[in-house]
């Protein structure tokens, strides 16, 4: 994130130390100052701001402070009064984790709702509402979530493959019909294994959704189409995973109702008379479930 970038101040000279300091200390107040402004109460060269911002990946200045802003926006909304890397301590009761954790979900929710825009959301349903078959690619405990997500496709004639190995991406890539699509799942976004295969499917011009983490990894950079978890737990220092976990079935359920509501009657008939069939012999007790 830009913010981290900022901080690191990673092969930036004495001066750029000075701008990025500055950046990080007005932060919203940026809003109403231009790079002239902040040059003169430097004492730097306003060209001196726009080629840092070039240096950060950005056209210039009005490009970075449109991004930073939205960054702090995001940074600064949900989680006021909990902590997503550690949500409980030793000293909780078990009424108190409960109460902490459902919170939590709330939080998890309500943070990836607002990185989901209607046209990315749009974009990406399209893309795999047309493929024959959609590759679902996750390295770590999430091919749970995706496995779900396949089952709920397959009651509805969608064909989705599930795959866990990440080295196998870049053969499968090599080798399979243009008229599907792939979904790679990835916190980090710099999964070595991974991004071989995303520059294949580049080069071979397949589309590729990516389930990543907001801010700017290299996974997002190929991918045609991204949609972003809730990214406020650090990859190592955290005690659960669950922004991760939850943010992905979040996704994986919205994709999987959206392309639902594309046909919905004919999917309505095809899921029930296919769970009939299969699940013919199904009881309860309970006359709310039965």
């Amino acid at each position: 994130m830009i913010e981290d970038i900022l901080k690191e101040k990673k092969n930036m000279t004495s001066g750029e130390e000075r701008i990025a300091d500055y950046f990080l200390d007005k932060k919203t107040l940026l809003r109403k100052q231009s790079s002239r402004s902040i040059a003169s109460q430097l004492f730097i060269n306003p060209s001196m701001i726009t080629r840092f911002c070039q240096k950060l990946g950005f056209h210039g200045y009005t490009d970075f402070l449109e991004q930073y802003l939205k960054e702090i926006e995001y940074t600064e909304s949900h989680f006021q009064d909990l902590d997503p890397n550690h949500p409980f301590d030793d000293q909780d009761k078990n009424t108190v984790i409960a109460s902490k954790i459902g919170q939590l979900y709330h939080e998890i929710v309500d943070d990836t709702l607002k990185l989901i825009g209607h046209d990315d959301l749009q974009n990406a349903i399209n893309c795999l509402n047309k493929s024959d078959i959609i590759y679902v690619y996750s390295a770590g405990v999430q091919g749970d979530v995706a496995q779900t997500f396949k089952d709920k496709m397959l009651k509805i004639g969608k064909n989705v493959v599930l795959e866990t190995k990440m080295n196998e991406l870049y053969y499968r890539v090599s080798y399979c019909s243009l008229n599907c699509s792939f979904v790679i799942l990835s916190y980090s976004g710099e999964i070595e294994s991974e991004l071989r295969g995303v520059k294949k499917l580049k080069e071979r011009h397949i589309p590729l959704l990516a389930i990543t983490s907001y801010g700017d990894n290299t996974l997002s950079q190929y991918a045609d189409y991204v949609l972003n978890v809730s990214t406020r737990e650090r990859l190592k220092d955290n005690l659960g995973d669950f922004a991760m976990n939850i943010s992905t079935m979040l996704i994986l359920d919205i994709l999987y109702v959206s392309i639902f509501n594309t046909d919905y009657l004919k999917h309505v008939e095809r899921r029930r008379s296919s769970s009939q069939g299969f699940d013919l012999f199904r009881t309860s007790k309970n006359p709310n479930i039965k």
